[in-house]
């Protein structure tokens, strides 16, 4: 056995020969530091976060609704809002399904624009519907059809004197030059007939529907004749 003497005289022995070493001076503060637990975030700055987020989530709530920038020209204005009705028809169909030539005294006098001569559909465009609107603070009227492929069409009158025609957009469609817009993901065709501002929508913008919304620009264009009352 060993003798507990000497494992205490070794233990003097070494104590009092081995030299010792100091420790670094930012040693015992390292230890202390790291030995504390961390100290939570200021009151203060919680709550700038928390505000900070809520702020944001606001944003990407309530941008999305926030009414878009109204064009400039007021002809993309009148497109914009003529396109606005198109879907509102879209989802809700027509607020007084009217048929023609028997609701056309109604649609006068509500509207203030008269038809001389109106299209009322064949085997390419069917007739669905006709009412007055109210865009842009204008009184007109709206005509719906639907063609072969179910695209919904809506041919719009508005009074628009002296409302000019973007030139560059101007397209040579049999006769005509229709400027050929776009807005929203849909189709327009706008032109003028004396003092009143003439649309056609729909949600046609592949090339390969091109010719077919041509030919029913071409339909409604050589047999509605609109006046202004």
């Amino acid at each position: 056995m060993t003798d507990p003497l000497s494992d205490e005289a070794l233990g003097s022995r070494l104590t009092a020969e081995l030299p010792r070493h100091a420790a670094p001076a930012g040693l015992r503060h390292s230890v202390a530091g790291a030995a504390r637990p961390r100290a939570a975030l200021r009151p203060w700055l919680s709550a700038a976060l928390a505000a900070a987020a809520t702020t944001l989530l606001l944003l990407l709530v309530f941008i999305p609704m926030l009414p878009r920038i109204v064009p400039a020209d007021p002809v993309q204005r009148m497109v914009r809002s003529v396109v606005a009705e198109h879907t509102r028809t879209l989802m809700w169909g027509a607020r007084r399904p009217d048929v023609i030539p028997a609701a056309l005294p109604w649609l006068t006098q509500e509207s203030g624009i008269g038809l001389l001569r109106v299209f009322v559909g064949d085997e390419r465009l069917s007739f669905v519907a006709a009412e007055p609107i109210y865009l842009e603070q204008r009184r007109g009227i709206a005509l719906y059809y639907r063609d072969e492929n179910s695209h919904l069409l809506t041919y719009a009158v508005l009074p628009a004197p002296g409302l000019p025609m973007p030139e560059r957009q101007r397209v040579q469609v049999d006769r005509w030059r229709p400027a050929l817009l776009h807005d929203s993901g849909f189709s327009v065709w706008v032109w003028k007939q004396g003092d009143l501002a003439c649309f056609i929508v729909s949600d046609v913008l592949a090339e390969t529907e091109l010719p077919n919304f041509r030919e029913h620009f071409v339909r409604v264009r050589v047999a509605t004749e609109p006046v202004l009352k």
